[in-house]
């Protein structure tokens, strides 16, 4: 019992120090990293950007030197980072050396996730991507459909939007046996494209990402407050994804999600959820897919039988088929294959040789914040001060962030309270300094 303890402790050191409570025992897991300041658009509830903010919007950019960004890569490696984020208040596809930092992360094994707007990568970045092995891309795009998307990011028109999904279908052509990188679609909803949550899944589907978010806009007080929701238009927004649950292509996922859908249907939604109770397929022409709740041993499970365009079922209809690859977001549904090889359409039909078909699905993920942030305590501008006012923080052993001027900060919006500098000091000797203990 004690070398398990010893061992599940050595697996676990960031536990090991929470439990502690005075110190870390490794390195953060997740390091965000600011490469710039610098963007080309100007998202309406940008905090730096938005041409909203008057004399507030971020005119000085800084951006964090090659030099030390490399250095830095090498540190976060040694003292075990096992994620890093490009990420911040500027695009980093605007960093001039944004291949070669990207290229460095990968070749030391460090999962790497980009958030972009996605609008300066053309096919030979994404190419490069692909080949990196990128881990995530989240794509912010705040829109489905173009007049959405520059109304949303005035700087831009409506050839801009269709670029990107131009974009997002050739990088999904790409993607080979490990499916890399995994594409989230993030949209922030605002009074200025609250009524369009459809048209996003709609988007979502055609460019055949593996994920879509949603949140609520945190507006900057005095500035971009006349762009948060009303009661009423939180109100559509819970319309809207009730009706996206009678859609044909959304089907619960789990025996759970059936319970879960009802209670979302009926407005009794009480406990707090990581993925919409419902995952959307784009379903082949003329197939038909039919969901229920089942039996077997003795158990419940979900039963999913897949109908071809000549009346022919999957095959056998059991829990396992189709087996579902949660790592490509996809469900392979199995018929029989000397009846498919035999089926005069088969040389046109999608099904393979081995009498198999893949679906790819779409989740909407963090649904649980993004509904409870629309939910009475959000009517009251409150947010997520109930969650945050009552449970422990860990982020001291798990997380950092670094600004562009070098500056370490223990959180995303702790940009007030540096607990070191990267000019002055390395990242290792400020994350083990007494300074950031006595944040822990």
């Amino acid at each position: 019992m004690q070398k398990k303890t010893k061992k599940f402790f050595k697996d676990n050191l960031d536990l090991a120090g929470a439990l502690d409570g005075s110190r870390a025992y490794k390195g953060p897991n997740i390091v965000q990293i600011d490469l710039t300041d610098k963007c080309n658009l100007n998202c309406v509830g940008c905090w730096c950007h938005s041409d909203f903010l008057g004399e507030s919007k971020l005119i000085e950019c800084k951006e964090l030197p090659y030099k030390l960004v490399k250095k830095l890569i090498e540190d976060l490696h040694k003292i075990g980072v096992k994620e890093i984020m490009l990420s911040g208040s500027g695009e980093p596809f605007m960093y001039p050396k944004i291949m070669e930092v990207i290229t460095s992360i990968k070749q030391k094994g460090i999962k790497l996730n980009i958030v972009t707007n996605f609008t300066l990568v053309n096919k030979k970045i994404i190419e490069k991507l692909v080949e990196l092995k990128v881990d995530n891309i989240t794509a912010s795009i705040w829109a489905g459909d173009a007049k959405t998307y520059v109304k949303t990011h005035p700087n831009q028109n409506e050839k801009t939007f269709e670029r990107i999904r131009e974009n997002l279908k050739f990088l999904h052509s790409l993607k080979k046996e490990k499916n890399l990188p995994h594409v989230k679609i993030y949209n922030v909803i605002s009074k200025f494209n609250y009524g369009k949550i459809e048209n996003m899944i709609n988007f979502a589907l055609d460019t055949l990402v593996d994920y879509i978010e949603f949140q609520v806009i945190d507006a900057v007080q005095g500035k971009t407050e006349f762009l948060m929701l009303s009661e009423s238009k939180k109100l559509n927004l819970f319309k809207q994804f009730r009706l996206l649950l009678k859609r044909d292509n959304c089907y619960a996922y789990d025996v759970d999600s059936f319970l879960i859908n009802k209670k979302f249907l009926d407005g009794k939604l009480n406990k707090e959820i990581k993925e919409f109770p419902g995952r959307f397929i784009k379903i082949p022409l003329k197939f038909i897919l039919k969901v229920s709740e089942g039996d077997k041993d003795g158990k419940k499970c979900i039963m999913r039988v897949l109908t071809c365009p000549l009346n022919k079922t999957t095959w056998p209809p059991k829990e396992d088929n189709p087996k579902i690859r949660e790592d490509k977001n996809l469900y392979i549904f199995r018929f029989n294959p000397p009846h498919c090889k035999l089926c005069e359409s088969f040389d046109t039909c999608p099904v393979n040789d081995k009498g198999e078909i893949g679906i790819k699905y779409l989740s909407i993920l963090g649904f649980g914040s993004f509904y409870r942030r629309i939910s009475n305590e959000s009517l009251r501008e409150a947010y997520d001060s109930n969650i945050i006012d009552s449970i422990p923080c860990y982020v001291g052993w798990i997380y950092a962030r670094i600004l562009t001027n070098g500056d370490v900060i223990p959180c995303c919006k702790a940009h007030l309270f540096p607990l070191g500098n990267l000019y002055k000091n390395s990242f290792k000797s400020i994350w083990f300094s007494e300074k950031y203990n006595e944040f822990r």
